[in-house]
């Protein structure tokens, strides 16, 4: 019996698969969704100041709370209530569809064209995952697989399969 060294670089040699075709979205109809009416936003970097800074609005500019910390802070008290509202269950699987809205700078053209059309800009499809999973689960070790997408809309949403 051989043991698989972890120092060791194995390769089938075969031609990778291609990537899946740029084509809009569909939702499915036929499994049971989750649309949470916020609009998504990738995960805050925190610093130590920002545990104790709560006032966006404060006298003092040295202990305002940063704009994206009071936002990011909304959307997860917006996902936790929408979530109790649509009697969310927890999930061990995560199949989920962020749908970023379009530029207002974009003529309606571009954005016919663009609609349900992949989000290839920042932030990182992880950071909008860690958004939404920060937002519900204290820990979400027990979640073991996930899918997710960001896509163009007109209007901002995050779309959960279960």
């Amino acid at each position: 019996m051989s043991k698989l060294s972890l120092g060791k670089v194995w390769t089938n040699n075969l031609s990778p698969a291609p990537p899946p075709p740029e084509t809009p979205f569909e939702l499915d109809h036929n499994r049971k969704i989750y649309i949470f009416d916020v609009i998504p936003m990738g995960a805050v970097r925190m610093t130590q100041s920002d545990r104790w800074k709560t006032n966006p609005e404060h006298d003092n500019i040295m202990q305002r709370q940063r704009k994206e910390v009071t936002r990011y802070f909304k959307l997860k008290d917006d996902i936790r209530s929408q979530a109790v509202k649509m009697n969310f269950e927890q999930l061990d699987t995560l199949e989920i569809i962020f749908c970023v809205p379009m530029p207002t700078s974009w003529s309606a053209k571009k954005r016919n064209e663009m609609n349900k059309m992949p989000v290839k800009t920042r932030p990182d499809i992880d950071n909008y995952v860690k958004a939404f999973l920060d937002s519900l689960l204290k820990e979400d070790g027990n979640i073991w697989q996930i899918k997710a997408e960001k896509r163009y809309a007109f209007n901002g949403s995050i779309i959960v399969y279960k």
